[in-house]
Parts: C-alpha cells; sequence; structure tokens
C-alpha cells in the first residue's frame, strides 16, 4: 500500500482533480498544514483534498467520547467530510478515558461488519498497538487522529499535537513576561494525571517557558469537570495569595471565570486555555478570558477522512499532517473562523453517515 510521496507530487496531483471541485471544496481547502517526513523535518505546506470518493467505502471512526465541545467539533468534522466525499461512516464512543477495552472492542466489531478504513482518536498511545497491528494484516488502514498512537502501523496521522498545543500556550505568557522582566506565577491545571495528552500539554508548557519570567506556583491534575477543576482552582487560590495566571484546559478556563469573579479577583487573576470551546470562545469576546490556543479540530476530522479514502484507493498520503494553530486574545478573536474550530450550536453528535 502507498504511504508516503513527496510533498509537491502530492500537491501537484491533488491540485488537478480539485480543479473541477465547485465553491463547497473552497470552504476548508486548499489548508495550510505542517507536514512532517520521516526524517522528522517538518515543513509547511498547502492540503489539497479529494473531490469525492471512487465508492462510497465504509469507515470506522472511534472516538474517546463525545461529552465534550473538542469532540463534538471532531464528530462535525468526520461527519461534513464523509458527506462531502460520499463515504459511508459510522462514528463509535468508547465512553470515556478509562474504556481502553471498551474501545478495541468497538473498532474490532466495526471493522468485522466491512469497513475498509478506521480512523481512530486513541485513549491510549500505546493500548491500540496489537489491534492496529491486526487491522494492517486484514489490509484496513489506520488514521490515527487527533491523541496519537505510538504504533508504526498506521497509514496515517491527523493529529492536533497536544505538546505543541502546550508550547502555544506557554510561549504567549513567555513572550509576555520575557527574562528579566518582573515574575509571574502560574496555577497550572492541564487535565487528569496520566492521560498522554496531558503529559504533552505539560511538556510542551514547561518548555515554552523555561528560561522566562513565568513560574508555575503548583500544577494540579483532575479530571476535566467543571466540579473538579473549580474545587482545584479554589484550592490553589485559597493555598497560593499572588496566583497572577490560571492556565490550563479549556474546561480550567471555563471554570475558573465565576471562581475569580467570586473571590473579587477577575482582571487581577488571569486566565488562559490551552483550547478552545463554545465558553471560551465566549470568554475571550467577553474580555474574561485572556488567551486561548485554537487547533482547529473540525479541519483535523476533516482530513483524517480525506486521509482514509486515500489509503483505501491507494492514493498519494502525507503520513504526517497538522493544520497550524495560533493564539487568540480578545484583541483578535474576531477574525476567528469559527466553524473550522466548534461544530454549529445546533449540531448533535452523529453516529451513521450514509447507512
Amino acid at each position: 500500500m502507498k504511504t508516503h510521496f513527496p510533498l509537491a507530487r502530492f500537491v501537484a496531483a491533488t491540485a488537478l482533480a480539485c480543479a473541477a471541485v465547485g465553491a463547497q471544496a473552497a470552504e476548508w481547502f486548499p489548508l495550510p498544514v505542517n507536514s512532517t517526513a520521516a526524517n522528522g523535518t517538518t515543513s509547511q505546506v498547502q492540503y489539497q483534498a479529494l473531490p469525492k470518493a471512487a465508492q462510497p467505502w465504509k469507515i470506522c471512526v472511534s472516538f474517546p467520547h463525545m461529552k465534550d465541545p473538542f469532540w463534538l467539533a471532531a464528530n462535525y468534522g468526520v461527519v461534513e467530510e464523509a458527506k462531502r466525499l460520499g463515504v459511508k461512516l459510522q462514528v463509535l464512543d468508547a465512553g470515556g478515558y478509562t474504556q481502553l477495552s471498551n474501545q478495541i472492542s468497538q473498532i474490532e466489531n466495526c471493522a468485522a461488519g466491512g469497513a475498509k478504513a478506521v480512523v481512530i482518536g486513541s485513549i491510549s498511545q500505546d493500548g491500540l498497538n496489537n489491534l492496529v497491528a491486526e487491522l494492517k494484516k486484514k489490509n484496513i488502514p489506520v488514521v490515527d487522529a487527533f491523541n496519537g498512537i505510538v504504533s508504526k502501523d498506521v497509514g496515517a496521522r491527523v493529529l492536533t499535537i497536544p505538546r505543541e498545543e502546550g508550547e502555544r500556550a506557554g510561549r504567549y505568557l513567555a513572550q509576555k513576561h520575557p527574562a528579566g522582566s518582573k515574575p509571574v506565577k502560574v496555577a497550572w491545571l492541564p487535565g487528569p494525571a496520566g492521560a498522554g495528552w496531558v503529559e504533552l500539554f505539560n511538556a510542551g508548557f514547561t518548555s515554552a517557558i523555561k528560561g522566562s519570567a513565568v513560574q508555575i506556583a503548583e500544577t494540579k491534575y483532575g479530571d476535566t469537570g467543571k466540579e473538579v477543576q473549580s474545587r482545584l482552582i479554589e484550592d490553589l487560590l485559597q493555598t497560593h495569595k499572588d496566583i497572577d495566571y490560571v492556565v490550563g484546559t479549556a474546561v480550567t478556563a471555563e471554570a475558573a471565570v465565576p471562581v475569580l469573579r467570586a473571590r473579587g479577583v477577575a482582571g487581577k487573576v488571569k486566565v488562559v486555555s490551552v483550547y478552545m470551546t463554545p465558553g471560551v470562545y465566549q470568554g475571550l469576546k467577553a474580555k474574561t478570558i485572556d488567551a486561548s490556543g485554537m487547533a482547529p479540530v473540525v479541519l483535523t476530522g476533516r482530513i483524517a477522512i480525506d486521509q482514509a479514502v486515500r489509503l483505501i484507493e491507494k492514493k498519494d498520503v502525507l503520513t504526517n499532517v497538522g493544520p497550524v494553530g495560533k493564539v487568540y486574545t480578545p484583541a483578535d478573536i474576531g477574525t476567528l473562523k469559527v466553524d473550522t474550530v466548534l461544530a454549529p450550536a445546533n449540531f448533535r453528535p452523529t453516529f451513521r453517515v450514509g447507512q
């Protein structure tokens, strides 16, 4: 199976196909993406999607859950791209980050039901390796999407790259508070302990602030539920009276706003989110949140489905890509193309397309 081609050939081949596509395609591609080669070098290229699938292939998509806006946006992205390409889709909800065995069994059952490719938003970085190897033996390609799988048997990767998200948030603060300026203290809440994406958030953030005037007063791990995050924030503010920033997940940021307001320190203690949700977006517009990283989650889902079709049809594939993200503040949040990041307000979890 073909899996990797020179960037110029990929762009040239798909550009010809895209010339015949109508205005609908132009809504999301060509799209700037970061493409990482086998030697580890990364460059920015323009991603061109296929105009249509050759057949209505069946594709399975597995997500850890769909309880939060991130995975709802991912769901929206894969659903819309399946419709555009004309393929069948079955979306699986594993039930949460503790449900690895459920994710595995759901994927096995879906693959046994005639899937030609599988897109996986993984619960575990290494817990799916045996499954991915088995799927490869059955000529069912796997697209590693959003979270990351360490297996070398995946056909393509389309990742939001949590480490880069952590780095973006850290870099934003480090640039505001460079070495030699007045030190600032951060309450850092990256999410549940032990989760692969949390460790990557943490690695990226701590690396980016190294050598700056940004100091982590304390790191608190916890489930990304608002009650848990609110309690952790309360504990941190009680323990550390000189906190300048609360930084963490989008749920952390959303939970921090009313806590800081109730304590009378809103504005004095600023809030930064690693990634964006509807609540964070509204917080930026209302100027209650100081900054938020943004990974175009909807577009990541779209690319993942396009990559799956390419693998099925043995067409040119960029094996390791990710949409380009950035940090938004209240000053420029009005420039964000919201439908590249968030699902529409009226969108509900969708589990089947074309079936």
